[in-house]
């Protein structure tokens, strides 16, 4: 009996001992731990944190062993793990006196990982002003990492007062192409967070200058020294009309005294030449320049224009890398992706059904539209069944051919259809049914001015006689296999450019002018020289040799042979005209009145 109370009371001791061991083992971990964690050893330092992570009475480090061991496994790259343990802690312990110093490696880890709306959430939501700083700190080294301007203005929503994402924001919106930036937006966060105005590429319109005289350079390829004096067009001759057209213009804005004083240079479509013209220097004294007309010239002057805080507009550009992100660059013109988002907006407004059909051709700013089409319609919840490009003539048949394929219902059995291929007009009689059903379809977008392609699609269409809307350019106006009547019949809708009544009276005084001046009839490009000069020389009279703010604010400006202009928070111009046949005459759907804008479509 006596042999085993000492048995028990051994037993005793040695729990009791082992206790003591435990209590002492808990402050010997966290101390070797910090030991580590000090020296970076975070690895070790890792090891004896895991040991103390059980939450209990007697483990009095718990909660600072937890942080540690976070940090500790996220220099080892064990971020999961990390992440784990820290939002334990703001679970269990969200009073805990070091929890701002848990949200700030938390919130970084998150906005590392991606998170970015938790991520800002639990940084800003640091309440220590020492920490705060620290918190903004983090915050400008991982906003970096992402580029998405819709993402970063909805978290702009849910953090309105957040100095650093605004900041970031408004840098992004200004490395945008200006074809692409949200100027209303970042004029906002400027003025509301009292941003430094003069590290964003904005024209300061305190700066703009009204004078008696402007003086407006225009730098063609004339290639003078190449002129023949033979009659006849000659190989230029288009930007002789161009040039011309200025020039009437001209004389028109400068009838009531001179207003406008015209520089011509010379660039013969070389750069040399335009380094030349550059270099010496002349340009500095211009309020406008018009042109180049091609690439490599006219990046040149867009660098120096950029540089020079000189103004610039291209009479025939629509690619929007004419103006990359330069501000005083503007086109004349709607750019592709301008186009392509008004005629987006058309579907999304009219079109019932929900999927729809693009093809598009070999060049370049066709696959702008396309895509820039096909996004916009994707943001509004349309299905793009199927998208194809057509840059041969065997890519063209093939899209003729899919459009017409029938299969025989007879054909039909448990295992599929098998289908008859057809490569001419096709006749769809009761016994088949054509492969491709008008609802897989919904509309057909071709953004293309290839006449083969527009004549293929417009021909399987007419032959499938289901009546499936189509949307395209207006330049197949001018196709000679393309009638009026199929258009009207077909009720093809055409994106437009510069629409202008050639029935109106300033256009017919403009033709006796033209004609008086040079003894001919003016042109395409006549038309659009002429045009440049008056609305940009009249934005110059009106509104300054910076006339940005004005021409961004006033909206929608009548032309005077075009329809008209508007360049809202914008550098191209936003009026793309929609048209249909209507008793063999051009009707725009997207203006009833002048006095209407751009996005408000009529029925």
């Amino acid at each position: 009996m006596r042999s085993k109370s000492l048995v028990i009371f051994g037993l005793i001791l040695i729990i009791s001992v082992f206790q003591v061991n435990a209590q002492v083992n808990y402050q010997s971990e966290y101390l070797s731990g910090k030991n580590y964690f000090k020296s970076g050893d975070y690895q070790r330092a890792q090891n004896h944190f895991k040991n103390l992570l059980d939450l209990n009475e007697n483990n009095p480090f718990y909660l600072y062993a937890s942080y540690f061991y976070s940090i500790a496994a996220y220099e080892t790259g064990n971020k999961e793990r990390a992440m784990e343990v820290l939002a334990k802690i703001r679970t269990t312990h969200p009073e805990w006196e070091k929890i701002d110093e848990v949200n700030l490696w938390y919130g970084k880890m998150l906005l590392q990982e991606g998170n970015l709306m938790k991520g800002l959430n639990i940084l800003n939501s640091t309440e220590k002003d020492d920490l705060k700083n620290i918190a903004n700190e983090i915050k400008k080294a991982t906003l970096v990492a992402y580029d998405s301007i819709p993402l970063l203005q909805k978290a702009m929503e849910l953090n309105p007062y957040d100095e650093v994402l605004a900041k970031y924001l408004a840098m992004k919106i200004n490395q945008q192409p200006m074809v692409d930036r949200q100027v209303e937006l970042m004029e906002f966060l400027i003025d509301s967070f009292d941003l430094n105005r003069a590290s964003f590429d904005f024209v300061d319109k305190s700066v703009t200058e009204k004078k008696d005289q402007y003086r407006v350079a225009v730098l063609l390829p004339f290639m003078a020294e190449n002129l023949s004096t033979s009659k006849g067009n000659k190989g230029n001759q288009f930007v002789l009309d161009l040039y011309q057209g200025i020039k009437i213009a001209v004389d028109e804005l400068n009838a009531d005294g001179e207003k406008i004083q015209l520089f011509s240079y010379d660039t013969d479509r070389d750069s040399l030449k335009t380094a030349e013209i550059i270099e010496s220097g002349e340009l500095l004294e211009m309020d406008l320049i018009i042109g180049p007309l091609y690439p490599i010239p006219a990046n040149m002057v867009r660098e120096y224009s950029y540089r020079h805080k000189i103004n610039m507009v291209n009479p025939l550009s629509t690619n929007s890398e004419t103006i990359a992100t330069n501000p005083y660059s503007f086109l004349m013109k709607s750019t592709a992706e301008t186009r392509a988002k008004v005629a987006a907006k058309y579907a999304i407004e009219n079109m019932e059904n929900k999927n729809a059909t693009i093809f598009y051709g070999s060049k370049a700013q066709d696959s702008v539209f396309a895509y820039t089409y096909r996004r916009t319609l994707e943001a509004d919840s349309f299905n793009i069944t199927w998208m194809a490009a057509s840059r041969s003539a065997v890519a063209s048949t093939e899209i003729l051919r899919s459009l017409t394929e029938v299969y025989d219902k007879d054909t039909v059995d448990t295992y599929g259809k098998v289908y008859i291929s057809n490569t001419v007009k096709v006749k769809v009689t009761e016994d088949d049914s054509l492969v491709m059903s008008r609802d897989t379809i919904g509309h057909i977008m071709v953004a293309s001015s290839d006449n083969l392609l527009v004549s293929n699609v417009l021909s399987a269409l007419d032959t499938r006689r289901d009546s499936i809307p189509i949307i395209g350019y207006d330049e197949w106006l001018d196709f000679n296999q393309i009638s009026f009547d199929q258009l009207q019949r077909m009720g093809v809708v055409m994106i437009g450019q510069n629409y202008f009544d050639f029935s109106s009276s300033a256009v017919a005084e403009f033709k006796e002018n033209y004609r008086k001046s040079y003894n001919k009839l003016p042109s395409q490009y006549s038309y659009d020289g002429y045009e440049t000069m008056w609305f940009f020389g009249k934005q110059l009279i009106e509104f300054g040799n910076y006339f940005q703010y004005g021409l961004y604010n006033e909206g929608f400006q009548e032309g005077h042979l075009y329809f008209g202009f508007d360049y809202t928070n914008a550098n191209d111009n936003q009026v793309v005209p929609i048209m249909k046949m209507q008793d063999l005459e051009l009707k725009m759907l997207n203006f009833e009145q002048v006095e209407e804008k751009p996005s408000v479509f009529t029925d």
